[in-house]
């Protein structure tokens, strides 16, 4: 692993990088309060053939925080732009995984180097009005968008989203969710609230898409996905990750990186 720091937005962010250069690049995008780390099990098998590049985004880890404001599609597009830039990329496949995956739809169309694209974790939307349909919305999932939280609220969040056993992984997650600067849960609210019509940006792409859903996902409603009509979309089907709940990274991260090489392999 290779560990880099870039300035966006005048903020140092961290980005990291596995793999052989001269392998096909891979950009991952991780989920709110959820930083790179957690990437770890899925970067392992993925380095192997792929040239890997992830961040902590902005409010996360060593990554500086941004304010609230600056979370738009355009500052997003700045800071993935800057990273593969860095590296002199060429093409990359693209994957982002829950709100990761809400903010990769919010601005791949100002990506000219993306390839392919994969989502996990989110649904694409039409327009704000599609998130009561899109998400089990309720008082304790609400709570990822809010700025400051206890550990009363961690507790909530994490038994209403993510609710693994695991007791390592638990308290892992939990300390990420304190640990993150709350203008990043602020400025996703913002970003949410602003949110385009990404299905209307996917039908534009000319190139593959693929959405991952997770069988057992608390937080999002599978009926509202097999609605969905995406043009491009790999195998004419969203895809499930059998046997795991929304944090499938970590608790089906084989699987998942097994899929995410099938779709980018173009096999």
């Amino acid at each position: 692993m290779k560990t880099i720091f870039i300035n966006c937005l005048k903020k140092r962010v961290s980005v990291f990088e596995f793999g052989d250069a001269s392998n096909p690049n891979i950009l991952l995008i991780h989920g709110n309060s959820a930083h790179s780390g957690f990437f770890m099990p899925m970067i392992r098998l993925l380095e192997k053939n792929y040239h890997v590049i992830t961040l902590d985004l902005p409010g996360h880890r060593e990554s500086e925080a941004w304010d609230k404001e600056d979370f738009t599609r355009e500052n997003l597009a700045i800071l993935f732009n800057s990273v593969v830039d860095y590296f002199n990329i060429k093409k990359v496949d693209a994957f982002g995984f829950s709100m990761g995956g809400l903010i990769l739809l919010e601005c791949f169309d100002l990506m000219p180097t993306i390839r392919k694209l994969a989502v996990a974790g989110h649904p694409p939307l039409s327009s704000v009005a599609d998130m009561t349909k899109a998400y089990n919305l309720n008082e304790d999932t609400s709570l990822y968008l809010q700025g400051p939280l206890s550990e009363d609220e961690v507790e909530r969040i994490y038994n209403a989203v993510i609710a693994i056993d695991d007791i390592q992984l638990k308290s892992e997650i939990k300390d990420a969710l304190l640990e993150t600067k709350p203008s990043f849960r602020e400025g996703c609210l913002n970003l949410a609230q602003h949110v385009g019509n990404q299905i209307a940006r996917l039908n534009q792409f000319q190139n593959p898409i693929t959405v991952i859903h997770a069988e057992n996902d608390l937080a999002i409603p599978f009926d509202y996905l097999k609605k969905l009509q995406i043009k491009n979309l790999w195998k004419q089907k969203i895809q499930l990750i059998s046997g795991s709940g929304h944090f499938m990274i970590a608790e089906k991260p084989v699987e998942l990186a097994s899929l995410l090489d099938q779709f980018f392999s173009g096999s």
